[in-house]
């Protein structure tokens, strides 16, 4: 009965182990590792993710012209749907790991995303968040990004070995689905939570920043400080947003101040800041509050590319 136990348990964890490589981290670290010669990256989440189209991108940075100087992009779009600054942060050091010769790092975001806080502990590592279980990101670097303690970081390695733990919720890759199909039905922001956030997010997020606008969120700080080490120049999008996402949110006065000491926090870092939340004026434009159409993802993907054509090129030893 013992032998049997044993066999199930270890059957059960190859099975799930195979089932778990059709999660979508795995796919985009995959992808990391097939891409060939990229030179600009892209991070973000859903807002991001299948919405950079490279042909509209180089002719958006044609279109440009003699600023452009000819210039033309290989991008590598590590955006990845529901996932947080610390997951992103993976997915992009990975990327920095694999290529060498990304250039530019592009940051799409929304809202207060890039300096509201995380705190993750190895429990919250479920669906896509179960990036730190692949065994291609360093646990030193899941650690460092996470502040994971000596015993948290014991918890990571266990789990790691254990499949049907590291993927107990193997069910989540259903769930987004479920999510993207519904998206298209829309929300209401004016009563319902947005991306998972209550309400008063939109009043503590920018209250706290404003206390002490002296940095970014930590994950975000600690990626910025590996582009900054290989040399890469760090452009900020605020993504485009549907009229009745800006209506109800943008024009707090409370944005307003934020976007003043978020613009002056990149400036001191030496980024380029592109408000393009305004770039899609009509709601035909967007699946739902805030996810734009695939017609208006090539839209922005060309404006974006006459943009990055003025951005300083390749900055890294021997260039």
């Amino acid at each position: 009965m013992l032998v049997i136990c044993l066999v199930s348990l270890v059957a059960g964890n190859v099975l799930l182990w195979i089932w778990s490589r059709g999660l979508n981290f795995r796919k985009d670290l995959d992808n990391i590792q097939q891409a060939r010669n990229p030179d600009i990256l892209f991070v973000g989440n859903s807002l991001l993710d299948y919405r950079i189209d490279s042909a509209a991108l180089n002719q958006g940075a044609a279109n440009q012209g003699a600023a452009s100087g000819g210039q033309t992009f290989t991008p590598l779009n590590t955006a990845l749907g529901a996932t947080d600054a610390n997951d992103q942060a993976f997915l992009a050091l990975y990327a920095l790991q694999q290529h060498p010769q990304l250039h530019t790092m592009v940051v799409g975001f929304y809202d207060y995303q890039l300096t509201e806080e995380d705190r993750v502990t190895p429990v919250d590592l479920v669906g896509n968040h179960s990036i730190a279980f692949d065994s291609r990101i360093p646990v030193r670097e899941i650690a460092a990004v996470d502040h994971f303690d000596t015993f948290q970081t014991g918890e990571l390695l266990l789990l790691r070995i254990l499949p049907m733990a590291a993927c107990r919720v193997n069910i989540w890759k259903y769930a987004e689905r479920l999510r993207r199909s519904m998206g298209g039905l829309g929300i209401r922001p004016e009563t319902t939570e947005i991306m998972g956030r209550p309400r008063s997010y939109y009043v503590t997020e920018p209250r706290r920043f404003l206390e002490d606008p002296s940095h970014f969120d930590s994950s975000y700080e600690y990626l910025f400080s590996q582009a900054t080490a290989a040399r890469m120049h760090v452009v900020l999008v605020l993504m485009p947003m549907s009229p009745i996402h800006r209506k109800v949110y943008y024009t707090r006065q409370t944005w307003q101040d934020y976007m003043v000491k978020l613009q002056s926090l990149s400036q001191q870092r030496g980024f380029t800041f592109v408000d393009a939340s305004a770039w899609m004026p009509d709601a035909t434009q967007f699946e739902d509050a805030i996810h734009m159409t695939g017609t208006a993802a090539t839209a922005f993907s060309f404006r974006l590319g006459a943009e990055l054509a003025t951005v300083p090129g390749d900055t890294k030893p021997g260039n």
